[in-house]
Order: C-alpha cells, then sequence, then structure tokens
C-alpha cells in the first residue's frame, strides 16, 4: 500500500511591508534578483482573497474605502474588490493603446514598403525621393492625428476622470506631454466603470505605482545605502508623528498637493500595484517591464531621465508659482531704496564673462582707480565684485521665496538646465544684463601686493544700482587678453587678470589645493542638442575640462573617434579669463568673510545701546588640512607619485583624494585649507543657490537694522514702507511684510534648510552625465566596435581582485577596470577597448584592445592632429 504524499504546504500570505523591508519575503528569490525592488508575483485575484478570507495579511495598496475604528484587523472586503477593478480598468486601456500602436506601426510598414516599390520603379531618383518624402511627411501626420485623437477625444462621461486625474502626475515624468498623456490615458476608458469616481481614482494609484516602479531601473546599491540616497525625501521632521485617522481613498485624492505627495510616493517606492498591473498585462514584472511599458506608450521617451524624477526636484514649475513670479515681477518694493542705502554705481564700467550659453548672469567685475593721500600721488586701484541682488526679487515670507525652497538649488544637465527660479526672474529681472540698469550686492575690496586683502583700507559691502557695459564670453576674453586690447583699450581686463594671478599665488603659498595638485584630472561633460539627422533625434558632444580651467577640449567632437595619443593631445588650452573670474570669486568669498568678522567685532562694544540689535551670522566653510600625519606611508606614496609625475600628475591627483576632510558650514570663522584662506563664505550665485540667497538676505538685513538704528538716534522717524520682515525684526510700529504668510517663521534664517535636498544635486548631476556619457560610448563602438581608448592607469582600489581605476584621456572618464595582465603599475598607459556597455544600468566593461584596433586609432588620431594643425594655420 502506497503512502499518502504530504500535503504541500500554502504559500507564504502577502505582507503589507514592502519587500526592502522584509526579511523573510521569498529568500532564495532575493538572492537571485537582488537589484529587484518588489518580488514578481502572478496576479490572481481569487487566490488572494482566499488568503483575506483566511485570515492572512493582504498587499492592499489602496486606502480603505471603510474605517474601522473599533477593530483594526477587520477585513476591507470592498478594498479588495476596488484593487481589482481599478487593475481591470486601467490594463483594458492600456492594452487597447498597445493595440492601437502596433497596428499603426504596421501600416506605417506597409506604406514605406510601397513607398520602396514605388521609388524603385520610377524612373526619375529625385522625383522619387522627394514623393518618398511627401509620402513620409503624409504618415507622420496621420500618426500624429490618430495619436492625439486616441489620447484627446473622449467623451463627456469622461470628464470626471480627466478631473479627478488632472495634476495627479506632476513631477513623475520629464515632459508636459507625458503628463497630459497619462491624464488623457486615464479617461480614455469605454467602461462602465468609467463613472465610478473610485475606480478611477484606484487606477490613477496604479499608473503612480507603475512610474514609481519604472523610476528604479537602474538604481544600484545594497537596500541601506539606497534608503540613504532617498533619505532627504523623507517627511519633515516638524511632523509630531502622532497617529493620524487614516484616509479614505477619494479623501486621498481630494486633498492631493503635488510637491509634498509626489516626494512621498518617491520616498515610499511602494511597487505593489504596479506588479499587479504589469501581472493583468502579462509583461515583465520588474522596474525594466515597467519601464518599457511606459515607452511603449509613449509616457516617457528612451532617454527619460530616472536620475532626475527619482532625486524628487520638482521639474517645472507649476501655475501658483509662475503666478508668484510674476506679482514679484510687478513689485515696485525695494527697503534698501526706501532707507537710501542702495548705492549708485553706475559710473563704474562693468564686465559680465560667462559661457556663451549661460543665461543667468549672477556676477559682474570692475576696477575703481583711487587717488592715494601721500604726496607723491600714486594711485591704487579698488576691485569690485557686483553680485545680482536676489534678494530685491526674492523676499522674506513671500511665496516665490517657498518656491526656490523646494529646490534649493539650481541643476544643471546635459539636455538642459532645472532652474531654482522661475526664468521671468532669473533671467529678466536679476541677471546682470548689459545696458540696463540692475539691482546688486556690490563689495570693494583691495590687494596688497602679496595678493592678500587690505584689511586696513575699507572693505565696503553696499546694495547698489549697476549698469553692465560689456556681456563677454570666455573666448572672446581670451582673445582680448592674448591680442593686448586687454592691457589697452580695455585696460581692466588686464588689471584684473593681473589680480587673479597675485592671488592665485598667495592661496597656493597658504597650502591651497592648487599648490598640492599642480595637474588636476580632466572630466569630461557632454551636452545633448536636438538633431533629426541623430539617433533617436539627439545629437551628443563631448567636452574635456579642468578643474578651475574652462577651456574646451576642441580635439573631441561629437562624431567621437580615438584620440592622438599623448596628454598634450588632450589637455584642454588654457583660459586665463576662467582664471580671472575664479579668482574674483573666491576673493569675494574671503572678503565678505572678513568684513562679516570686522563689523560683529565693532558692533559688541555698541549693540547693548541700540534699539534694533544687530545680527550677522555668516555660514562660514572650513576644511582641515589633509590628515597627512596619520598615514605616513600614504603621505611617502603621495609624494613619490607627485615628484615622479607619474601619469602627467594624474596619479598623485587621484591619490591624494582620501586625504582631504570633507567641508564643514559653522556660524563662526574657520580656516579653509583647500581654499588656502582663513575664511570663507559662498554667497556668489544666489541666482541658483538658496544658501547663497540666504547669505544675502542675512547681509542686507544687517545694512537695513544700521541704517534704521542710525534715524533713531538721530531722532528721525522710520521710513514708510519699512516692514518687520524687511528687517527680521519685530517693531511695534512697523507692519508685517504683505505677502508674508508666518511672521514669526521669516524672522529667522536657517542656513541648514533643505541641505538635504541641496546635497542630492551633486550625485543626481553626475548620474545624468554619466548616462549620457555610456551612451555616447554605446553609439561609437555600434559604428566602430574595435575603438581602442588610450587609457592610463589612476592607482589599484581592490588588490585582491586587480582591479584598477584607470583614466580614459579621450572621453575624460574615469573608470574601474579588472586588469587581465595581473599587477599594474600606476601611471602605466594602456589601450583598451569597450566590451560592454549599458548606459541605463550604468555599467560599462573595459577590456585590452587588440593590436589591430591600437594601430587603426593611433592612424585615426594623426588623421585628426594634421587637420587640426591645417584649421589652425
Amino acid at each position: 500500500m502506497s503512502q499518502r504524499a504530504a500535503p504541500t504546504a500554502a504559500p507564504a500570505p502577502f505582507s503589507n511591508r514592502s519587500y526592502r523591508e522584509s526579511s523573510t519575503a521569498i529568500p532564495r528569490l532575493r538572492r537571485r534578483r537582488r537589484r529587484s525592488i518588489v518580488p514578481p508575483i502572478v496576479y490572481e485575484p481569487h487566490r488572494m482573497r482566499s488568503y483575506r478570507r483566511r485570515g492572512y495579511n493582504a498587499a492592499a495598496w489602496l486606502p480603505p474605502c471603510q474605517i474601522y475604528d473599533d477593530d483594526i484587523f477587520a477585513i476591507d472586503h470592498e478594498r479588495e474588490e476596488l484593487e481589482e477593478r481599478s487593475i481591470t480598468y486601467i490594463g483594458d486601456i492600456i492594452q487597447r493603446e498597445l493595440s492601437l500602436a502596433s497596428e499603426e506601426t504596421n501600416d506605417d510598414n506597409d506604406d514605406d514598403d510601397d513607398d520602396t516599390a514605388a521609388s524603385s520603379s520610377s524612373s526619375s531618383s529625385s522625383f522619387a525621393s522627394e514623393e518618398t518624402n511627401d509620402d513620409n511627411d503624409d504618415d507622420d501626420d496621420d500618426t500624429a492625428a490618430s495619436s492625439s485623437s486616441s489620447s484627446s477625444s473622449f467623451a463627456p462621461q469622461n470628464e470626471m476622470a480627466f478631473r479627478l486625474a488632472k495634476g495627479k502626475f506632476t513631477h513623475l515624468t520629464c515632459s508636459i506631454a507625458g503628463e497630459e498623456r497619462l491624464e488623457h490615458l486615464v479617461a480614455s476608458s469605454s467602461s462602465s466603470d468609467v463613472n465610478d469616481e473610485n475606480v478611477v481614482c484606484g487606477a490613477i494609484v496604479a499608473l503612480q505605482s507603475l512610474l514609481i516602479t519604472g523610476m528604479q531601473v537602474g538604481l544600484k546599491g545594497s537596500p541601506e545605502q539606497q534608503q540613504r540616497f532617498f533619505r532627504h525625501l523623507s517627511p519633515s521632521s516638524s511632523d509630531d508623528g502622532r497617529r493620524r485617522r487614516p484616509k479614505t481613498l477619494r479623501e486621498s485624492m481630494m486633498e492631493w498637493s503635488p510637491p509634498d505627495d509626489v516626494k512621498r510616493l518617491k520616498h515610499e517606492r511602494d511597487g505593489t500595484a504596479a506588479i499587479e498591473l504589469l501581472a493583468y498585462l502579462k509583461r515583465k514584472r520588474s522596474a525594466q517591464g515597467a519601464f518599457d511599458l511606459l515607452v511603449s506608450l509613449g509616457v516617457w521617451k528612451r532617454h527619460e531621465d530616472m536620475a532626475l524624477l527619482r532625486s524628487g526636484f520638482p521639474v517645472r514649475f507649476s501655475e501658483e508659482e509662475e503666478l508668484a513670479a510674476q506679482e514679484m515681477e510687478e513689485s515696485s518694493h525695494d527697503p534698501d531704496e526706501i532707507l537710501g542705502i542702495r548705492e549708485d554705481l553706475r559710473r563704474l564700467k562693468i564686465y559680465t564673462i560667462d559661457g556663451a550659453s549661460t543665461s543667468e548672469i549672477d556676477d559682474g567685475l570692475s576696477v575703481e582707480v583711487l587717488s592715494s593721500d601721500d604726496e607723491e600721488g600714486d594711485t591704487r586701484q579698488r576691485f569690485w565684485i557686483h553680485i545680482a541682488d536676489a534678494d530685491r526679487w526674492v523676499p522674506r515670507g513671500s511665496r516665490i521665496l517657498e518656491a526656490a525652497k523646494r529646490r534649493m538649488t539650481s541643476i544643471y544637465l546635459p539636455t538642459g538646465g532645472v532652474h531654482m527660479l522661475p526664468s521671468r526672474l532669473s533671467v529678466n529681472l536679476m541677471s546682470l544684463n548689459a545696458n540696463k540698469d540692475t539691482q546688486a550686492l556690490s563689495l570693494g575690496v583691495e590687494l596688497l601686493p602679496s595678493g592678500a586683502i587690505d584689511t586696513n583700507a575699507p572693505l565696503i559691502v553696499t546694495p547698489s544700482l549697476v549698469r553692465v557695459s560689456y556681456r563677454l564670453t570666455y573666448n572672446e576674453v581670451d582673445e582680448m587678453l592674448e591680442e593686448g586690447v586687454g592691457y589697452d583699450e580695455e585696460w581692466q581686463l588686464g588689471a584684473l587678470l593681473t589680480a587673479a594671478i597675485k592671488r592665485r599665488l598667495f592661496r597656493s603659498r597658504n597650502g591651497s589645493s592648487e599648490a598640492m595638485i599642480p595637474h588636476p584630472v580632466p572630466q569630461g561633460s557632454v551636452f545633448v542638442e536636438e538633431d533629426e539627422s541623430a539617433e533617436d533625434g539627439v545629437r551628443i558632444g563631448l567636452n574635456v575640462d579642468v578643474s578651475h580651467n574652462a577651456g574646451v577640449n576642441n580635439t573631441v567632437s561629437s562624431s567621437g573617434g580615438a584620440g592622438k595619443g599623448s596628454e598634450l593631445d588632450y589637455a584642454a588650452p588654457v583660459s586665463p579669463a576662467n582664471l580671472l573670474v575664479t579668482e574674483m570669486m573666491i576673493l569675494a568669498g574671503e572678503a565678505i568673510g572678513k568684513w562679516g568678522a570686522i563689523c560683529k567685532e565693532q558692533d559688541r562694544a555698541v549693540n547693548g545701546d541700540c534699539v534694533v540689535p544687530y545680527q550677522l551670522d555668516l555660514p562660514y566653510r572650513s576644511q582641515k588640512k589633509p590628515a597627512f600625519e596619520t598615514n605616513e606611508r600614504g603621505a611617502m606614496t603621495f609624494e613619490h607619485l607627485k615628484q615622479t609625475n607619474k601619469g602627467y600628475g594624474y596619479c598623485a591627483a587621484w591619490y591624494v583624494r582620501r586625504f582631504f576632510s570633507p567641508v564643514k558650514v559653522t556660524l563662526s570663522s574657520a580656516p579653509h585649507a583647500g581654499m588656502g584662506l582663513d575664511c570663507y563664505v559662498q554667497w556668489t550665485s544666489p541666482i541658483r543657490r538658496f544658501g547663497d540667497l540666504q547669505v544675502h538676505a542675512m547681509v542686507k538685513r544687517y545694512l537695513r537694522r544700521k541704517r534704521i538704528n542710525e534715524l533713531l538716534t538721530n531722532n528721525q522717524t522710520i521710513p514708510e514702507g519699512i516692514t518687520s520682515i524687511d528687517i527680521g525684526y519685530p517693531l511695534p510700529n512697523l507692519s508685517p511684510h504683505p505677502t508674508n504668510t508666518n511672521d514669526e517663521d521669516s524672522y529667522e534664517i536657517d542656513f541648514n534648510e533643505g541641505i538635504g535636498l541641496f546635497r542630492a544635486a551633486r550625485p543626481l548631476m553626475r548620474s545624468s552625465q554619466l548616462y549620457w556619457q555610456f551612451e555616447y560610448v554605446r553609439r561609437l563602438i555600434s559604428k566602430s566596435p574595435d575603438v581602442a581608448w588610450e587609457c592610463t592607469v589612476l592607482g589599484c582600489v581592490d588588490t585582491a581582485r586587480n582591479q584598477y581605476t584607470v583614466y580614459i584621456h579621450e572621453l575624460g572618464l574615469e573608470h574601474r577596470y579588472l586588469s587581465e595582465m595581473g599587477r599594474l603599475e600606476e601611471g602605466m598607459t594602456l589601450w583598451l577597448a569597450v566590451r560592454s556597455v549599458q548606459p541605463r544600468m550604468g555599467l560599462m566593461t573595459l577590456t585590452l584592445a587588440p593590436e589591430r584596433a591600437v594601430e587603426e586609432s593611433k592612424v585615426a588620431g594623426n588623421r585628426k592632429r594634421k587637420a587640426g594643425e591645417r584649421d589652425d594655420q
């Protein structure tokens, strides 16, 4: 008699906890697919209902339809049914859209075949070419029309669905077109459920989950590392953490707030609904599957910036924010003008020096000649740094200030910029545009022959009215200096460059990073331009820049190709203009730090007798000296690499990074070793950095309080129009700012506000750059698989695995390489090829290039060099 088989164990119940938090959820699958954010499941509604009836904790993804205050373990059967109906509702819409897109593609292919046959039988090739182009244009028009009709034309009964979907996908796509596509998608159903608000809301939640899941494609790191990456999106610490009454689905949709609720979605990264939707559609249940589906639907483009969407930065300004900017554009309230402290500096010849594509111009430079008091009649020079007065247009307590807080910084990506402030303010009003009167915060400083700041001479900080004389680019200034114009007609440029050279030498003698690292590793940067003739309609260009040097490596073009074979071939040309601007901005940071310390020292004696107390707390940036004394062996290695100049000096620059301490921000003055300065305050970019805007507000409030104390001391009245918010201090006879929403909060300036979001900007820009660099490489090797790259070995990162960091000269890229030759020497040259590259996953594998590829790359490089020499001649 055969033994009876043991009963099969019941499948593990679903868990409300996310897959990342669960320590027991499908452990074998998690080991196999470590990068999956949620475990794949099979969409079987009947089985889920069975689990719930047996009391298992089901993975519900909708808010409760009923609130059971007396029984927290009660089963919400209405929610179970609603989830199934919502998945069916949006799943059927997606299936219909995909089938329509497939039919259109097949029709286009048939039309192309007919056109090809017609053109081949035509006797006139030129006429056939024109006819084919006309047909293609007609096809494009028909496709656009059909796409528009399928997405934008919906029945009147679907207006309710469209109204519910409106604004629910903000900041979940990089383009407005993608957002509108999702809104029309929700409202394009012919199902009877289109009249059920709860079903439509559930479909919106499922689409949001699909978008969040698709954003995780290419995200690397352990769950702990990912949690740290999304830490800045966590709820505000002001939340008292008390248990709140849960909201129903309809309440959640009606009270939807794009900035806060979208950040919550991106922080939680709940993909439960997305997995059920993908299972219903019988598609791959992973982040890649979600991404591919959204691209197929036309919601995302193939090159959608996932790093930007994941980061939580708002991708565009809302209508309310644009309206707030318009209100400030029309505002005439200028406290500095009312108090009479805005100095007219339009007498000075002011230059702005920026890149050709720069639209937010926030700094200008000028030189003033002063006569000395001695009998010899010598003259001296005062150098002026004028910074755009962003605080004039973004006052404390205003709605546009809140918009800036949501971003904290402007982000510059290969595809374009995501600005901190609307362009109607940042470009039109704040920027120091040529031949236009503009408000600024100006600093005047004099230098000693050594390059140090002359503290015996007056340090001037004042709100000002300026008029820029010339708007110049780096290349134009380089040309003017090289040809002598900068020392003759425009002698101010020569004077600024002479002062900049003195400043660089002064800081180098104080141990700045420029002295420690004479040859910084050049970094590649890509830019993307629309080009219908290029792949995917975008052309990728590449520049290789040196830190503290804006010179562009003109040997690298958008067409790619191998380099020319030596360090000089890839090095960026020297840019005196960039040296000039860099040193003047650093001078401004040191000078305002010294000015702040002097003012605080002077105010200590009189602060008790003032009606309005003085307050000048500046965020001083400090950095300790490299800790060579704790690692003697490392210090000896660095000195050896530096003296032997291995790898053109790049090996030493790469190796010394491990010794640098992070920068700290405190309210007390402290040395900055990397700058080689006693003190340093960052304030020269208020249009694109919120921290710099905060410094402007602090400085101007101090100057306003000083003026008010002078008026009150002389028994004069405070001018009408000055508010308590303008000076950051409540006075009985001053009214609050009319646009202020919270007076008490507007009095304080917190330099740590939003620091987490600000710090997230740098890895975001790095991720976006890396994606497009890898896409640049992918396109090159797809055309020429055997291309070889000249590389320099910078150093070893893992001796056990023989893993090294190599520098690819032509790409300006540092990358890991597993040696196929055993141990490698620092500074040695290798010719490597790309074995595989996956831009979306951020992966590239290098291997030794074959000899034939190396020779071809060298020949191509020599050909380029000769062509460049002919162009120069």
